[in-house]
């Protein structure tokens, strides 16, 4: 009675460790653990160094092909905030900043004191309310 109940055992150990295997190498596995280590929305931090290398008081690290990066260049159009553009993926020095961030997704916004990643348009009105001016540039 006692080696079978040990072999049941041992196979539903070994079913589970490879499904845990399969699921931390698969999709699922990598979506879970990105969310359990994600970074927060809104990071306060000194970004006065990227801000000031930008030569604008908002600095915006996208792609040319995100959604989202786009419509937070919209609004920050819209807003008349002055910013620049890095598009990581068609310009070398931007994607070498951007990497000094530690970022693993765009869009990234950054004034002197705060970085946002991801898109949420109340967040970015309630960050920018002092950065309203003028345009933009892109590099």
């Amino acid at each position: 009675m006692m080696n079978g109940t040990l072999r049941v055992l041992r196979g539903v150990a070994s079913t589970l460790a490879l499904v845990v295997v399969a699921a931390a190498c698969g999709w699922l596995g990598v979506s879970a653990l990105r969310s359990f280590t994600a970074q927060p929305a809104l990071q306060p931090g000194d970004y006065s160094a990227i801000v000031r290398d930008a030569g604008e008081p908002v600095v915006l690290f996208a792609t040319t092909t995100c959604p989202y990066c786009r419509q937070a260049r919209a609004l920050l159009d819209a807003m008349k905030v002055e910013h620049v553009v890095y598009d990581v993926d068609t310009s070398p020095s931007a994607r070498s900043l951007y990497e000094r961030l530690h970022a693993n997704s765009v869009p990234v916004l950054v004034t002197t004191s705060v970085r946002i990643t991801g898109f949420d348009e109340a967040t970015y009105r309630a960050t920018l309310d002092g950065h309203v001016a003028g345009g933009s540039s892109t590099h």
